[in-house]
């Protein structure tokens, strides 16, 4: 083997790791570490690289605390249908939804927009909501469900007050993410055929 060659054997799997780094490093993360997932950091970061490659897709911002400003999402990722967000900004005087629908599917590739919608909301409305969001007890519910599957949806329900927190269920036909989740899809008028209520 000639120096150059040694060299080049040397420095390309450097550089193909080098590179494996930065392209990992440069991926959007949605979700601080462990918190989709506590008890299986591969888990949670297979979860994080999907819901946030489709939230990517929606121009969803990442949500933090802001002072002032109380921030709710509900992130609707079915295997087989469009992938839905829909988020509302409650702040002092005010109330704003966002909603976002892709035309491609929650368990595959997100697609384009395929509507959005981004209007002023009562802020009665929007304190009743906020109010059942508290009551449901979500900031004392596990992060994770104990129900797992391949083909269904993940219920994903976000939080950023003075804290942040997040809470997903896989296909939840009951209980209170089921139940703020359905609040959020009719905060934008939306129909879904029964049949993809899932």
């Amino acid at each position: 083997m000639t120096k150059h060659a040694a060299t080049l054997s040397i420095t390309l799997p450097l550089l193909l790791v080098s590179l494996c780094a930065v392209v990992v490093a440069g991926q959007k993360r949605y979700f601080p570490e462990g918190t989709l997932d506590a008890a299986s950091s591969g888990a949670d970061s297979f979860r994080n690289r999907w819901f946030s490659g489709q939230l990517e897709a929606m121009s969803e911002p990442a949500m933090r605390p802001v002072a002032g400003i109380r921030t709710y999402r509900f992130t609707w990722l079915r295997t087989f249908n469009h992938p839905v967000a829909v988020r509302i900004v409650i702040a002092r005087d005010h109330c704003m939804l966002h909603a976002t629908e892709l035309d491609g599917a929650g368990g595959y590739a997100p697609g384009k927009v395929y509507r959005r919608k981004v209007e002023a909301v009562d802020p009665g409305t929007c304190a009743r909501v906020e109010a059942f969001i508290r009551a449901s007890g979500f900031w004392d519910l596990p992060p994770r469900g104990q129900t797992r599957g391949v083909d269904g949806s993940e219920w994903i329900v976000e939080a950023a007050t003075t804290r942040y927190r997040v809470v997903s269920r896989w296909t939840p036909r009951a209980g209170p993410i089921r139940m703020i989740g359905q609040q959020f899809l009719a905060l934008t008028g939306w129909q879904y055929p029964a049949g993809e209520m899932y």
